[in-house]
Protein backbone atom coordinates (compact mmCIF):
# COMPACT_ATOMS: atom_id res chain seq x y z
CA UNK A 1 0.00 0.00 0.00
CA UNK A 2 1.05 3.23 -0.84
CA UNK A 3 2.26 6.29 1.32
CA UNK A 4 -0.35 8.04 -0.37
CA UNK A 5 -3.19 5.64 0.19
CA UNK A 6 -2.10 4.98 3.40
CA UNK A 7 -2.62 8.71 4.28
CA UNK A 8 -5.83 8.92 1.93
CA UNK A 9 -7.49 6.72 4.18
CA UNK A 10 -6.38 8.13 8.07
CA UNK A 11 -7.59 11.42 6.35
CA UNK A 12 -11.16 10.83 5.57
CA UNK A 13 -11.27 8.64 8.70
CA UNK A 14 -9.90 11.46 10.91
CA UNK A 15 -12.42 13.57 9.21
CA UNK A 16 -15.25 11.46 9.80
CA UNK A 17 -14.62 11.25 13.58
CA UNK A 18 -16.53 13.00 15.97
CA UNK A 19 -15.08 16.03 17.01
CA UNK A 20 -15.62 15.72 20.73
CA UNK A 21 -16.06 12.89 23.74
CA UNK A 22 -19.01 12.35 25.61
CA UNK A 23 -17.05 14.62 27.85
CA UNK A 24 -16.74 17.51 25.68
CA UNK A 25 -12.74 16.64 24.96
CA UNK A 26 -11.58 17.57 21.45
CA UNK A 27 -10.77 14.86 19.55
CA UNK A 28 -10.28 16.11 15.87
CA UNK A 29 -7.82 14.96 14.13
CA UNK A 30 -7.78 11.57 15.59
CA UNK A 31 -8.90 8.06 14.18
CA UNK A 32 -11.25 5.52 15.11
CA UNK A 33 -8.72 2.31 15.13
CA UNK A 34 -10.51 -0.98 15.08
CA UNK A 35 -8.66 -4.02 17.17
CA UNK A 36 -10.45 -7.56 16.43
CA UNK A 37 -7.03 -9.97 17.62
CA UNK A 38 -4.43 -9.27 20.10
CA UNK A 39 -4.92 -5.31 19.96
CA UNK A 40 -7.94 -5.87 21.89
CA UNK A 41 -5.56 -6.58 24.93
CA UNK A 42 -4.27 -3.18 26.55
CA UNK A 43 -1.71 -5.32 27.77
CA UNK A 44 -0.48 -5.54 24.40
CA UNK A 45 -2.11 -2.24 22.46
CA UNK A 46 -0.76 0.06 25.80
CA UNK A 47 1.89 -2.05 27.58
CA UNK A 48 3.79 -3.37 25.03
CA UNK A 49 2.92 -0.91 21.67
CA UNK A 50 2.84 2.54 24.40
CA UNK A 51 -0.66 2.95 22.39
CA UNK A 52 -3.00 4.91 24.61
CA UNK A 53 -6.79 5.08 23.41
CA UNK A 54 -8.32 8.32 24.41
CA UNK A 55 -11.75 5.89 24.40
CA UNK A 56 -12.21 2.13 23.57
CA UNK A 57 -15.64 1.02 22.59
CA UNK A 58 -17.10 -2.62 21.41
CA UNK A 59 -18.23 -2.33 18.33
CA UNK A 60 -19.95 -4.39 16.09
CA UNK A 61 -19.07 -5.64 12.07
CA UNK A 62 -21.55 -6.56 9.93
CA UNK A 63 -20.15 -8.82 7.00
CA UNK A 64 -17.04 -9.47 8.57
CA UNK A 65 -15.55 -12.54 10.44
CA UNK A 66 -12.13 -13.21 12.42
CA UNK A 67 -9.76 -15.89 11.21
CA UNK A 68 -6.21 -16.71 11.62
CA UNK A 69 -4.93 -17.27 8.04
CA UNK A 70 -2.23 -14.63 8.41
CA UNK A 71 0.84 -17.03 8.39
CA UNK A 72 2.71 -17.01 10.73
CA UNK A 73 5.32 -19.79 12.06
CA UNK A 74 4.42 -23.28 11.54
CA UNK A 75 4.16 -25.40 15.08
CA UNK A 76 5.25 -22.29 17.09
CA UNK A 77 2.36 -19.38 16.11
CA UNK A 78 0.92 -21.22 12.54
CA UNK A 79 -1.90 -17.94 12.30
CA UNK A 80 -2.25 -14.55 13.35
CA UNK A 81 -5.56 -12.80 13.25
CA UNK A 82 -7.14 -10.95 10.19
CA UNK A 83 -10.07 -10.19 9.28
CA UNK A 84 -12.64 -11.57 6.16
CA UNK A 85 -15.85 -10.59 3.90
CA UNK A 86 -17.76 -13.18 4.73
CA UNK A 87 -20.01 -15.13 1.63
CA UNK A 88 -19.32 -12.05 -0.36
CA UNK A 89 -20.74 -9.60 1.88
CA UNK A 90 -21.11 -5.88 1.34
CA UNK A 91 -21.24 -4.97 4.85
CA UNK A 92 -25.10 -4.29 4.74
CA UNK A 93 -27.12 -4.67 8.11
CA UNK A 94 -28.79 -8.04 6.76
CA UNK A 95 -25.12 -9.48 7.55
CA UNK A 96 -25.81 -8.87 11.55
CA UNK A 97 -27.50 -12.55 11.42
CA UNK A 98 -25.21 -14.03 9.11
CA UNK A 99 -22.64 -16.67 10.37
CA UNK A 100 -21.68 -18.03 6.96
CA UNK A 101 -22.23 -20.82 5.26
CA UNK A 102 -18.57 -21.89 4.85
CA UNK A 103 -17.05 -21.18 8.27
CA UNK A 104 -14.84 -23.41 10.36
CA UNK A 105 -15.60 -23.50 13.71
CA UNK A 106 -12.78 -24.56 15.08
CA UNK A 107 -10.92 -21.98 13.81
CA UNK A 108 -13.82 -18.93 12.30
CA UNK A 109 -15.17 -16.65 14.69
CA UNK A 110 -18.05 -16.30 12.19
CA UNK A 111 -19.96 -12.76 11.29
CA UNK A 112 -21.00 -10.25 12.51
CA UNK A 113 -17.57 -9.37 14.16
CA UNK A 114 -17.32 -7.69 17.09
CA UNK A 115 -13.90 -5.74 17.99
CA UNK A 116 -12.93 -2.77 20.00
CA UNK A 117 -12.79 0.77 18.73
CA UNK A 118 -10.06 2.62 19.88
CA UNK A 119 -9.84 6.71 19.73
CA UNK A 120 -6.22 7.24 19.11
CA UNK A 121 -3.92 9.67 17.08
CA UNK A 122 -2.52 9.31 13.76
CA UNK A 123 1.12 8.72 14.78
CA UNK A 124 -0.18 5.98 17.05
CA UNK A 125 -2.24 4.43 14.26
CA UNK A 126 1.20 4.84 12.09
CA UNK A 127 3.33 3.18 14.69
CA UNK A 128 0.51 0.36 14.99
CA UNK A 129 0.99 -0.04 11.27
CA UNK A 130 5.03 -0.27 11.20
CA UNK A 131 5.04 -2.84 13.81
CA UNK A 132 2.25 -5.36 12.85
CA UNK A 133 2.64 -8.18 9.88
CA UNK A 134 4.72 -6.65 6.51
CA UNK A 135 5.67 -3.24 9.01
CA UNK A 136 3.25 -1.08 6.46
CA UNK A 137 4.48 -3.16 3.15
CA UNK A 138 2.13 -2.42 0.30
CA UNK A 139 3.62 -6.08 -0.79
CA UNK A 140 2.48 -7.84 1.58
CA UNK A 141 1.25 -8.41 5.36
CA UNK A 142 -1.45 -6.46 7.00
CA UNK A 143 -3.23 -3.54 4.74
CA UNK A 144 -4.96 -0.59 5.51
CA UNK A 145 -8.95 -0.20 5.33
CA UNK A 146 -12.08 1.52 6.26
CA UNK A 147 -14.96 -0.23 7.78
CA UNK A 148 -18.60 0.51 8.82
CA UNK A 149 -19.41 -0.52 11.86
CA UNK A 150 -21.73 0.23 15.03
CA UNK A 151 -21.19 0.63 18.72
CA UNK A 152 -23.26 -1.36 21.08
CA UNK A 153 -25.26 1.69 22.22
CA UNK A 154 -26.14 2.39 18.15
CA UNK A 155 -23.13 5.30 17.13
CA UNK A 156 -21.85 4.63 14.10
CA UNK A 157 -18.44 4.90 13.44
CA UNK A 158 -16.48 4.95 10.52
CA UNK A 159 -13.18 2.93 12.02
CA UNK A 160 -10.02 2.23 9.93
CA UNK A 161 -8.25 -1.46 10.36
CA UNK A 162 -5.81 -4.02 9.46
CA UNK A 163 -7.12 -6.82 6.75
CA UNK A 164 -4.31 -9.08 5.41
CA UNK A 165 -5.31 -8.86 1.27
CA UNK A 166 -3.23 -11.42 0.21
CA UNK A 167 -4.05 -14.14 2.37
CA UNK A 168 -6.94 -17.14 1.81
CA UNK A 169 -9.06 -19.48 3.69
CA UNK A 170 -6.49 -21.95 4.78
CA UNK A 171 -7.89 -22.99 7.86
CA UNK A 172 -4.78 -22.19 10.02
CA UNK A 173 -4.87 -22.14 13.85
CA UNK A 174 -3.88 -19.68 16.79
CA UNK A 175 -1.78 -20.81 19.45
CA UNK A 176 -2.89 -21.44 22.60
CA UNK A 177 -0.87 -17.91 23.72
CA UNK A 178 -2.29 -15.83 20.70
CA UNK A 179 -5.83 -17.26 21.25
CA UNK A 180 -5.48 -16.49 25.41
CA UNK A 181 -4.58 -12.89 24.47
CA UNK A 182 -7.78 -12.33 22.00
CA UNK A 183 -10.14 -14.00 24.84
CA UNK A 184 -8.90 -12.02 27.59
CA UNK A 185 -9.30 -8.99 25.27
CA UNK A 186 -12.57 -9.40 24.58
CA UNK A 187 -13.63 -10.12 27.98
CA UNK A 188 -11.58 -6.91 29.42
CA UNK A 189 -13.02 -4.44 27.40
CA UNK A 190 -17.04 -6.52 27.67
CA UNK A 191 -17.51 -7.35 24.08
CA UNK A 192 -20.91 -9.94 23.55
CA UNK A 193 -21.03 -12.41 25.41
CA UNK A 194 -22.11 -14.91 22.98
CA UNK A 195 -18.98 -13.59 20.72
CA UNK A 196 -16.82 -14.83 23.33
CA UNK A 197 -17.94 -17.87 23.75
CA UNK A 198 -17.45 -18.06 19.82
CA UNK A 199 -13.92 -17.02 20.72
CA UNK A 200 -13.33 -19.93 23.01
CA UNK A 201 -15.16 -22.34 20.49
CA UNK A 202 -11.62 -21.74 18.28
CA UNK A 203 -9.25 -24.27 18.79
CA UNK A 204 -5.47 -23.62 19.54
CA UNK A 205 -2.90 -25.66 17.58
CA UNK A 206 -1.38 -27.90 19.82
CA UNK A 207 1.87 -29.86 18.90
CA UNK A 208 0.40 -33.24 20.12
CA UNK A 209 2.23 -36.13 18.47
CA UNK A 210 5.48 -36.87 18.89
CA UNK A 211 6.41 -36.43 15.59
CA UNK A 212 5.12 -32.81 15.30
CA UNK A 213 6.90 -32.05 18.56
CA UNK A 214 9.99 -33.20 17.13
CA UNK A 215 9.30 -30.87 13.80
CA UNK A 216 8.60 -28.13 16.50
CA UNK A 217 12.17 -27.98 17.97
CA UNK A 218 13.47 -28.59 14.43
CA UNK A 219 11.60 -25.23 12.95
CA UNK A 220 13.06 -24.11 16.27
CA UNK A 221 16.89 -25.20 15.76
CA UNK A 222 16.31 -24.32 11.50
CA UNK A 223 14.32 -20.97 12.17
CA UNK A 224 15.83 -19.04 14.73
CA UNK A 225 18.94 -18.04 13.16
CA UNK A 226 17.48 -16.54 10.46
CA UNK A 227 14.78 -15.09 12.32
CA UNK A 228 16.56 -13.53 15.50
CA UNK A 229 17.84 -10.29 13.36
CA UNK A 230 14.18 -9.77 12.23
CA UNK A 231 13.05 -9.99 16.09
CA UNK A 232 15.95 -7.49 17.06
CA UNK A 233 14.99 -4.98 14.50
CA UNK A 234 10.70 -5.07 15.58
CA UNK A 235 11.85 -5.01 19.40
CA UNK A 236 14.13 -1.81 18.28
CA UNK A 237 11.05 0.07 16.58
CA UNK A 238 8.41 -1.14 19.35
CA UNK A 239 11.45 1.07 22.01
CA UNK A 240 12.03 3.73 19.93
CA UNK A 241 9.03 4.33 17.90
CA UNK A 242 10.87 3.98 14.82
CA UNK A 243 9.96 3.08 11.19
CA UNK A 244 11.24 -0.76 10.13
CA UNK A 245 13.45 -0.85 7.24
CA UNK A 246 11.22 -2.01 4.29
CA UNK A 247 14.68 -3.99 3.31
CA UNK A 248 14.25 -5.88 6.53
CA UNK A 249 10.13 -6.31 5.82
CA UNK A 250 11.33 -8.12 2.68
CA UNK A 251 13.82 -10.25 4.75
CA UNK A 252 11.15 -11.31 7.12
CA UNK A 253 8.71 -12.01 3.97
CA UNK A 254 11.01 -14.16 2.19
CA UNK A 255 12.15 -16.30 5.53
CA UNK A 256 8.84 -16.75 6.44
CA UNK A 257 8.04 -18.21 2.67
CA UNK A 258 11.65 -20.28 3.50
CA UNK A 259 10.46 -21.49 6.65
CA UNK A 260 6.36 -22.50 5.41
CA UNK A 261 8.37 -24.21 2.24
CA UNK A 262 10.37 -26.21 4.43
CA UNK A 263 7.00 -27.42 6.51
CA UNK A 264 5.05 -28.14 3.18
CA UNK A 265 7.57 -30.06 1.51
CA UNK A 266 9.85 -32.12 4.38
CA UNK A 267 7.83 -31.56 8.06
CA UNK A 268 4.33 -32.07 7.94
CA UNK A 269 4.90 -34.83 5.34
CA UNK A 270 7.01 -36.53 7.70
CA UNK A 271 6.38 -35.57 11.30
CA UNK A 272 2.48 -34.18 11.11
CA UNK A 273 1.20 -30.88 10.10
CA UNK A 274 2.65 -27.62 11.87
CA UNK A 275 -1.14 -25.40 11.77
Amino acid sequence: MSTEAVANIVATAAVETNTHTGDGNDTSGMVWYLGYGANMSSKVLSGRRQVFPVESHPVVVPGYQLTFDMVGLPYWEPGFGTIVPVNGSNGSAEDRALLGATRMFDCQAGSPLHCIAHLITKKELDHIVNTEGGNGSRDFGYQLIEIACETYDGRAISGISLIDAHTSACGYHPSTRYHKIIVDGAEEHGLDAKYIERLKMIKPYVAATVGQIIAKHLTLVIGAPLIFPLVVCMFASLAFKTKVPQVVSVYGEWIKRLVWVLHDWVLAPVFGKGH
